[in-house]
Parts: structure tokens; sequence; C-alpha cells
């Protein structure tokens, strides 16, 4: 009995430990300084489509990013249906350096008319990182500047993931 009850506490604090932190939707940037971005990944095509639409600005903290993964370069173009708050878009390589930045995207409540929802230019990139608009973190973050992947998963190993699932 004792045995299965080590057993049963073991799996509860790993499983506590791991609920937050699936490295299929989880993963964190480090920036040149040091700082830390808590990422969601939009990795399938429902979570990129929905992106942060929906998701009001008190529920958002200025260390959160929106982490779209991709697993091959393309020109990439964003727009901003339904969001509560302007956003910073960072455009990244597949080695996570920044290679471009659009920044005060601004937001826009509700999904019509499609001509007034803010679009972003097409850039040529593998990945796309959302932050709040003018927040000290996002201001920090320049093109050139190289984000440090931090994960359970490299990004190889999501990559051979996402191959499996299609």
């Amino acid at each position: 009995m004792r045995k299965l009850l080590t057993l049963c506490c073991l799996f509860l604090m790993i499983s506590c430990q791991s609920g937050s932190s699936d490295p299929l939707k989880y993963a964190e940037l480090i920036t040149k300084d040091g700082e830390t971005i808590k990422t969601t990944l939009a990795i399938t095509g429902a979570d990129q489509e929905k992106g942060l639409s929906g998701t009001q600005s008190d529920d958002w903290d200025e260390d959160q990013g929106m982490l779209f993964f991709y697993s091959q370069d393309s020109e990439l173009r964003f727009w901003m249906p339904d969001t509560y708050f302007d956003l910073d878009i960072f455009f990244l390589d597949k080695d996570f350096k920044i290679v471009d930045v659009v920044r005060k995207v601004p937001h826009f409540v509700g999904k019509t008319p499609y001509s007034s929802i803010p679009k972003v230019r097409g850039v040529w990139a593998r990945h796309v990182l959302e932050l709040k608009a003018g927040s000290k973190l996002s201001d920090s973050i320049k093109v050139g500047d190289h984000l440090r992947w931090q994960s359970q998963l490299t990004p190889q190993q999501i990559e051979s993931k996402i191959h499996q699932q299609q």
C-alpha cells in the first residue's frame, strides 16, 4: 500500500509540473538581455487562425507572447480581427533571429468589415512572435536580436511532431 501511495504521489507531482508546460503549447524565448518571454505556441492551423482573437488585455501579461510556429520559410502576412490590445509583431528566421518588426499594430474589435481590419505587410520569415505593443519587454527587442529557445522539445522535434500529425 505504501508503494502504491508513493507512486500515486510521484505521478501527481509530475502531472502538476508538466500541466502548464506542455512543450507543444508553451515555450520560453530568452532575449539578449536575459528577459523571459512566456510564449503560447500557435502550431495548428486552427490555433494560428485564432491567434489572440478574443483575448482581453487584462488576460495577457507584458511578458507573454504568442509564437506562430511554422516548419518552412514563407511570406507571412498577419491581420488583427477581434483583438483587444495593440500588438508589436516580430518576424523571425529559423534560428529565432528577428528579421523584421511591425510596431503598434492597432487592435480591432470584431471581424467585419474585413476592409477595416488592420493588416501587416508580408515578410519572408519562419516564425512570428506577437507581444503587447509598447511594453518594456517588447520595446527592448530589435531587428538583428537573437531569441534563445527554451523548452522540453527542440524546434526540430516540434517540426517532426507537426509533420507526424499532418
